[in-house]
């Protein structure tokens, strides 16, 4: 069985290499000849996917596509992408492995774990003397939290509509924040003008899609922003790879 896989960053690089266990690889880059590849039976797209237009990112690179590349390739092919793709596939099965509830946990837990190492490199002081508030609670937010917890870290949830207790309080009764804010919310909760009524000036990481913060405000007011981006595919690319690589190997060993 032939796999072709879209080496854009280490993390794919990695499902190439964990796929040759049992596929023949035919490992995808900026120099590729599209129309000359052979028939395939599995496509791995990149986490990101491919655009409307048929343009997908390898190594930083926008790279597009040719539409003759799936007629020669034909329905046949699975495709395997990060993302949801409109045209020009319509008309392939398309599996979308970032949906899968067992690649986001495992995703989630990687996320935490690169969420630490950044929290360290952004205080100045230890861990156990940093209060740490998280807005949001969904798989990232609980991911995080547990982690905190576990280590027996000062931490709180700020949710919209949470009941007060233990660590967990609503946004209406977040008072004053910590010392540092792990924005995780997949919606605008945190509001620039609460920002400002704290005394305290808070260290915001940023791990939300889309971006909800006016960085340069944040600026001029002496708040430190950072967006942290894929920290999976950064601070543990071969667990992120492998990852995904199981669970394509999953996928076509069913429907075998």
């Amino acid at each position: 069985m032939k796999a072709g896989v879209l080496c854009s960053d280490q993390r794919m690089c990695q499902i190439k290499n964990n796929l040759s266990k049992d596929f023949e690889v035919i490992s995808i880059d900026e120099s590729a000849d599209w129309l000359t590849l052979p028939q395939l039976d599995v496509l791995v797209l990149p986490v990101k996917g491919m655009d409307t237009e048929g343009n997908i990112v390898i190594q930083g690179k926008s790279m597009h596509i040719p539409s003759r590349f799936w007629h020669i390739q034909g329905k046949e092919v699975k495709l395997f992408s990060g993302t949801d793709v409109k045209a020009p596939l319509c008309h392939f099965s398309l599996d979308c492995y970032m949906k899968d509830k067992t690649v986001i946990d495992e995703n989630a837990i990687l996320t935490a774990e690169g969420v630490l190492s950044e929290i360290l490199e952004a205080t100045n002081k230890s861990i156990y003397s940093t209060k740490i508030d998280i807005v949001g609670y969904g798989h990232c937010g609980k991911a995080i939290y547990q982690m905190l917890k576990n280590l027996q870290v000062d931490v709180r949830v700020i949710r919209r509509n949470a009941q007060k207790q233990d660590d967990f309080i609503s946004y209406q009764d977040w008072k004053e924040c910590g010392d540092i804010i792990v924005h995780t919310a997949t919606g605008k909760i945190l509001e620039e003008k609460r920002l400002l009524q704290w005394e305290k000036k808070p260290v915001i990481l940023d791990i939300s899609t889309p971006c909800f913060f006016d960085e340069s405000f944040l600026k001029s007011n002496g708040i430190i922003y950072k967006r942290l981006g894929n920290l999976p595919g950064r601070f543990a690319c071969i667990s992120a790879g492998n990852i995904i690589a199981n669970y394509v190997r999953r996928k076509v060993s069913v429907e075998r």
